[in-house]
């Protein structure tokens, strides 16, 4: 994580002092995201760092999203408004998602009518376009990213990390480990969407609370929520 993040932030004296994957941030009033890395560095700024092959995963909504849920994490009760930790939410995609032809892009808010000066409230997003493979440090990177063959690898963290899980006995077992996990989530959020479509249709349909529970053992709350959130009208 420390070698990505000095390439894409251009700093070689970025360390990295604390580091969670998968980390779930729960929303007790929506939907709650799983950061596929949550980071920080030696100076306090807090990184949400996402690899998307699936254009539609790396919408720029998500990324304000994300942005939003970030700083919820990182700001408590108590927190003055000048301490609010610098936050930076980074997608790598694997194709050029924002479709400006460039290997990286940097989104910060600007004032209009101040000749679109910088607005500086320091929340960064950025977006590393994959398929963008020039022959310097973010493209080396990038091609790596996109090797299955670490002795094709420009980088030696990474191609060290690619034998572990490939060829060693523990590495292959912790794959293994990992790829359950991702099954298991997968079907979990299966179940999850299909509950939704199937909440939400009986809702369109008119059918009573008591027999849209007894459908998907849903609490009452719960979809009374759901419906308000997607503007439904509840028969009760």
């Amino acid at each position: 994580m420390e070698l990505l993040l000095r390439i894409i932030q251009g700093r070689d004296d970025l360390q990295i002092m604390e580091m969670v994957t998968q980390n779930t941030v729960p929303n007790l009033y929506g939907r709650e995201v799983r950061f596929d890395v949550f980071a920080k560095d030696s100076q306090g700024t807090a990184y949400d760092f996402e690899v998307q092959r699936s254009d539609a995963g790396a919408v720029p909504l998500r990324a304000r999203y994300n942005s939003s849920l970030l700083d919820a994490m990182e700001v408590q009760k108590s927190t003055n408004w000048k301490d609010l930790p610098k936050t930076c939410v980074i997608f790598i995609t694997e194709h050029d998602v924002l479709q400006g032809n460039q290997p990286i892009y940097h989104i910060r808010r600007k004032i209009e009518e101040m000749n679109n000066s910088t607005f500086h409230d320091n929340a960064d997003i950025i977006y590393v376009n994959a398929a963008h493979q020039a022959d310097d440090a973010l493209g080396r990177l990038m091609h790596d990213f996109h090797c299955t063959n670490a002795d094709d690898m420009y980088y030696p963290e990474l191609a060290q990390r690619v034998k572990f899980y490939k060829t060693n006995d523990k590495g292959v077992s912790k794959m293994c480990e990992i790829m359950n996990e991702v099954l298991n989530e997968g079907r979990a959020e299966g179940e999850r969407n299909m509950e939704m479509t199937i909440v939400k249709r009986m809702l369109l349909k008119h059918k009573p609370l008591i027999e849209i529970i007894d459908a998907v053992d849903w609490s009452k709350e719960r979809i009374i929520a759901f419906a308000k959130e997607n503007n439904i009208p509840i028969t009760e």
